[in-house]
């Protein structure tokens, strides 16, 4: 017996495909998830890019339903998740996988796990703090 393997869809919000749209170039857009229990504030620095295989970095062009530091939101935890989207750079043609992270000068950056590459650029993760 076989079993068939289904993608999960991922909705891609109405002003982020706005922000796409307006866009001259590529994009890779990034939905987060992280796992929390209690309620928390969450932000994410400027300094937060792919880092590709290649060892090039996508910056960050705009983030939804984070706040950018120094700001905080604070956010609804549902599933145990707190869920934004990111949208960075276009990877690099040559780029196979890449990761998430966050370097920044205090502890608890974002960071996530090898991201492999598909032909959309668009991407569902889990991210984590150090």
């Amino acid at each position: 017996m076989s079993s068939i393997l289904a993608k999960p869809q991922i909705e891609i919000d109405k002003a982020v495909k706005e922000l796409v749209q307006q866009q001259t170039e590529r994009c890779t857009i990034v939905h987060c998830r992280f796992f929390t229990q209690e309620l928390c504030g969450v932000r994410i620095w400027p300094e937060t890019f792919l880092k590709e295989d290649t060892g090039r970095k996508s910056k960050l062009i705009k983030a939804f339903n984070i706040s950018l530091m120094p700001y905080w939101t604070e956010h609804f935890i549902i599933n145990d998740f707190i869920r934004f989207t990111l949208v960075f750079e276009g990877l690099s043609k040559p780029c196979l996988f890449f990761r998430l992270q966050e370097e920044i000068p205090e502890d608890y950056a974002f960071y996530s796990k090898e991201i492999k590459r598909n032909k959309t650029d668009v991407y569902l993760t889990e991210v984590f703090v150090e």
